[in-house]
Formats: structure tokens, sequence, C-alpha cells
């Protein structure tokens, strides 16, 4: 099991909290060059897709993505290099004519996934993309607090009782 565990999101504060420190008006990738991004970007938002309500490409996740890879996770680097080389290569393969994982359509890109899904490549773009959503968006991902939003998550620094019918019960 690839499960995310607390030294996961331990590490990925460390990361954006040094990545963040140097960050200015106008963000450009620590990692990524734009081609690979825009990769990378549309298997995250294939794994977590948007539609009426926010996916990654809306939450921001390749930010964490870059900034991990920048950071905290360069081990997985070869993977992504690698991983991404024979991912290119399947799609050729499936969806001769094509130019890019990007350029095909939801359908070819959740049959393209579903062909490289048992890859070491495949399970940390799937991790990264978690983490990137759903984590605190001062590291990188689930921008506007989107996927605290889609979970109904309340982000107020401030509560005012009674904070439910607990609480009800005790002022009686």
């Amino acid at each position: 099991m690839h499960g995310i565990t607390r030294r996961d999101w331990m590490l990925a504060a460390a990361c954006w909290t040094h990545v963040l420190r140097g960050q200015t008006s106008s963000p450009r990738f620590a990692y990524f060059d734009p081609a690979t991004a825009g990769e990378i970007e549309a298997i995250a938002d294939t794994i977590i897709p948007g539609d009426e309500t926010p996916g990654a490409r809306e939450a921001g996740v390749i930010w964490f993505i870059d900034g991990a890879l920048a950071g905290y996770d360069k081990d997985q680097r070869e993977i992504y290099r690698k991983g991404l080389a024979d991912t290119e290569r399947k799609r050729a393969d499936l969806f001769p004519g094509s130019q890019s994982i990007a350029g095909l359509t939801s359908e070819q890109r959740i049959t393209l996934l579903k062909a490289v899904e048992d890859t070491g490549f495949f399970v940390a773009v799937r991790r990264h993309t978690i983490l990137g959503f759903f984590g605190h968006p001062k590291y990188g991902g689930n921008r506007h607090s989107a996927a605290s939003r889609l979970l109904g998550i309340e982000t107020a620094t401030h509560f005012q009782p009674p904070f439910g019918y607990y609480d009800q019960e005790l002022e009686k």
C-alpha cells in the first residue's frame, strides 16, 4: 500500500515553507519546464477532474508537485522523468497521431492512465496529486481552499459558540 504518511505531510510543509519564502509576484516552476508541467497537470486533472466542483487543475496541484520535486521529494525525480517518457510512448502507441497527454480527450487520458496505473510513476503522481489537492494552501496546492470548500471544511480562524448540538445542551 502506497499511503500518505505523517512524514509526507511534514516534509511537504518544510519544503513549501522554504519555497514560498523566495516566491516572486510571478510564479515560476522550480523544477518543471512549462511543457512537462502541462503533461503532469493533465494527468493530475484526470486523477481529480474538475466539473461542477474544482479539480486538480483548479486547486493548483501542479505547483505542489513542482515544489515537492524541487524540495523534499527530490528522490522522485527519476521516477517522474522515466515514467513520463514511458507514458508518452504508451500514449503514442494507444493514440497514434496524438502529440501530448494534455492534448488527449478526457476519455483517452483515462484509457492511458488505466494502462499505466501499476507503475511507480502513476503511484507517485497520484500520491502527489492527493497531497496537493487536500493539503493546506500554503504548501502550493488546494488553491483558494478548493478541497476544503468541497469537503465543507470551514477555514475560519475564530468560531463562536455554540460549536455543536452538545454545546447547546450545556447552555441550558
